[in-house]
């Protein structure tokens, strides 16, 4: 028993290591203190989610959907919708409108509640109306030579309330990562 609880003593000792490195802006520094936790317990979903963060501040965004999707196996609904919300942060940062859908979708099957999962997801939807607004206009205002005319830019109020909404929800997250998480009750079955 001895040798287990070390264990997770040091496990819990990298990440908070880990999770005050990423509040000081200190993600590579934060990383390496991850890892050295899951090189501990490889299938811990709460290092995974925090990798996940980790790679979302160094912009990574391919890498940090990986390690959130891994850390989906924890079975707690919460833990999941904000897992699948920053999957739809990562998906609508590298410019995968329909993944981020889905992925505030989810949230919101999980979490009828998370406004700003609800937000975002109404903003992914009329953006991607407006695309589609914007590439049928574009077919039809062709020039005889077959040039597109230039794309219009994208509305930057709606654009800055989105990365606003995003900052203020990944704010919120790591407030969330800072408090440990409250073990579930387990009712009797027999």
């Amino acid at each position: 028993t001895a040798i287990f609880s070390i264990t997770f003593a040091d496990i819990g000792a990298d990440l908070r290591q880990g999770n005050r490195l990423l509040r000081k802006n200190k993600p590579k520094e934060a990383l390496t203190a991850y890892e050295k936790a899951l090189v501990r317990e490889p299938d811990n979903p709460d290092i995974h989610y925090n990798i996940g963060r980790t790679f979302y501040e160094m912009k990574k965004y391919d890498e940090a959907i990986s390690e959130f999707q891994l850390g989906l196996f924890k079975k707690n609904k919460k833990f999941q919708a904000n897992t699948f919300y920053n999957i739809g942060n990562c998906s609508f940062r590298k410019g995968t409108i329909d993944a981020a859908i889905d992925a505030y979708k989810t949230t919101l099957r999980l979490n009828p509640k998370d406004k700003d999962a609800k937000q975002n997801l109404e903003y992914c939807l009329n953006l991607k109306q407006q695309m589609q607004d914007q590439t049928e206009n574009d077919s039809l205002d062709q020039e005889p030579q077959g040039q597109k005319s230039q794309p219009q830019p994208a509305d930057r109020e709606n654009a800055e309330r989105i990365l606003q909404a995003l900052q203020h929800q990944e704010k919120e997250n790591l407030e969330k990562s800072k408090q440990p998480e409250r073990k579930e009750r387990v009712e009797k079955d027999w």
